[in-house]
């Protein structure tokens, strides 16, 4: 009898794995840009940020087939860059997402991400002296996954920070765990485990803003694609659906989606727990208004007011990484700041980190 369960088990995983269930998120019909609440002339667009595309095994073209049917707007590319390399991929729109050319250069433990690449960079620079050649580009840095750098010093200079990586939280459990939770559970419920809140990264974060404005992003790196029962688990149109950066710019163009990375105009959504088409945490004073990754100043009547797609179980507001106000089963929370500060948001659902926003800089 028990052989017989097995073999029946066995079968249905089989069947179900060979199916590569993507997670269940909830996309509308067709892509419909929205715009960003509180901030006519611009927009929010949801993409992916350091996808190496060589280890992929596709081109660009097929990747960009990839993100149209998850209905993602652009893709930075993140290649390991290599002494003397050229190839940073193709900027520019191809079949209709648009692609930040870029690379990935190995640096104290860590990664430092140039963004909008266009010429090679000299081998064996220090982090500060390869931060200013990406600079001389036109071009942004990010450091990937900063709790393994060997010191904060290695990327102090940068313009974002990568407190999520994909492919980070996929190494940090057990090669074997994966794998039997592959097997047995649905690919919602196995993803839910790589969503651990970064609390490494956002601590060095929230330290890093403390006196400096410093844009927060979520990372793809490589696709692992885990062979299960004869079907792959973490696959890029998986992972297209699992997390996305969103960056609110007033259009879809390399310049002004650069500056919105530069500006803080961004934040982090986990769309396995549902579809984030437009989010909002923006200061208000009078005349003045302020969104993700501006600053404004105390003054009288000043708000903090953050409006959420769809009611979470808990959002929370942190000042420099402590948490000053929260509210339970809620689309919306306010708050009255009395002190200088970073305040930023994170919304949960079902325990886990659904939106997670750039900071607005009382000053």
């Amino acid at each position: 009898m028990f052989f017989q369960c097995l073999v029946l088990t066995v079968a249905a995983l089989t069947f179900i794995g060979c199916s590569s269930p993507l997670p269940s998120t909830e996309l509308p019909p067709a892509r419909y840009i929205e715009s960003a609440p509180e901030f006519p002339g611009f927009h929010d667009y949801r993409g992916i940020v350091d996808l190496p595309m060589k280890t992929s095994g596709m081109d660009q073209s097929g990747i960009a087939d990839l993100a149209k049917t998850a209905q993602i707007d652009f893709i930075f590319l993140a290649d390991r860059v290599q002494p003397g390399d050229t190839d940073f991929g193709i900027g520019g729109f191809t079949n209709d997402i648009l692609f930040i050319s870029g690379g990935a250069f190995d640096v104290g433990g860590s990664q430092i991400i140039g963004a909008n690449l266009h010429e090679p960079i000299k081998p064996n620079l220090t982090p500060n002296d390869l931060i200013a050649a990406i600079h001389d580009q036109g071009g942004l840095a990010i450091a990937a996954d900063p709790a393994r750098f060997a010191s904060s010093e290695d990327y102090a200079l940068a313009d974002a920070m990568e407190v999520y990586n994909d492919r980070a939280a996929w190494l940090a459990q057990s090669p074997t765990t994966l794998y039997f939770r592959a097997m047995f559970f649905g690919t919602d419920h196995f993803l839910t485990g790589l969503d651990a809140r970064p609390d490494a990264n956002l601590a060095l974060y929230d330290r890093m803003t403390s006196g400096a404005r410093v844009a927060m992003l979520a990372g793809m790196g490589a696709p692992d694609n885990l062979s299960v029962l004869g079907a792959k688990v973490g696959t890029l149109p998986q992972l297209f659906l699992f997390c996305t950066t969103h960056l609110i710019a007033r259009e879809r163009n390399t310049a002004p989606i650069l500056e919105a990375l530069r500006l803080g105009h961004s934040y982090v959504s986990f769309d396995y727990l549902g579809y984030v088409g437009a989010f909002a945490f923006f200061a208000h004073a009078g005349d003045t208004i302020a969104m993700m990754g501006d600053e404004i100043h105390v003054a009288p009547g000043l708000a903090l007011k953050t409006v959420l797609p769809a009611p979470a179980d808990r959002i929370a507001m942190l000042q420099n990484g402590a948490e000053v106000a929260s509210a339970n089963n809620a689309t919306t929370l306010e708050f009255t700041p009395k002190s200088p500060g970073a305040y930023r948001i994170e919304a949960y659902r079902s325990g886990k980190l659904w939106i997670l926003s750039n900071p607005i800089y009382v000053r």
